[in-house]
């Protein structure tokens, strides 16, 4: 099962590189969750984050999301993403903003259920059961 939700996770950020929001919502299960570490919030449902991803990515004028790593759990995924932007709308900076996302996804019905933040790597990985 590890190595579906592995390959359902790669769909997921290739998904949201491209902003296939359709494509988004045939892996998410209908209750999918989104708990940001800083507490930027909670996102539930399709509707809710495709409207926060969009408007995230809509913020500059180029947009990345990058996988440094992907860890299998038994039943949960750790990922290291970085998401970037460049030419914040409405200035004239062409500079890389950069963040780093530490994320466990757990699955439901053989969809992504729920996705939850850490500020490390460490917590992820301890949060998903696993060891560094």
């Amino acid at each position: 099962m590890s190595e579906e939700n592995v390959e359902t996770v790669r769909r997921d950020i290739t998904a949201r590189k491209t902003r296939d929001w359709t494509g988004l919502e045939e892996i998410w299960h209908p209750e999918i969750e989104l708990q940001l570490v800083r507490g930027s919030g909670i996102y539930r449902g399709a509707e809710e984050m495709t409207r926060f991803l969009d408007g995230l990515s809509d913020l500059y004028s180029e947009y990345r999301v990058e996988v440094d790593e992907i860890i299998e759990g038994a039943d949960q995924v750790v990922t290291v993403e970085r998401v970037a932007g460049r030419g914040l709308k409405g200035s004239d900076s062409g500079n890389w903003v950069q963040e780093t996302l530490f994320r466990v996804w757990s699955f439901k019905d053989g969809k992504i259920w729920r996705i939850r933040e850490y500020p490390t790597r460490h917590e992820a990985l301890e949060a998903a059961g696993l060891r560094e």
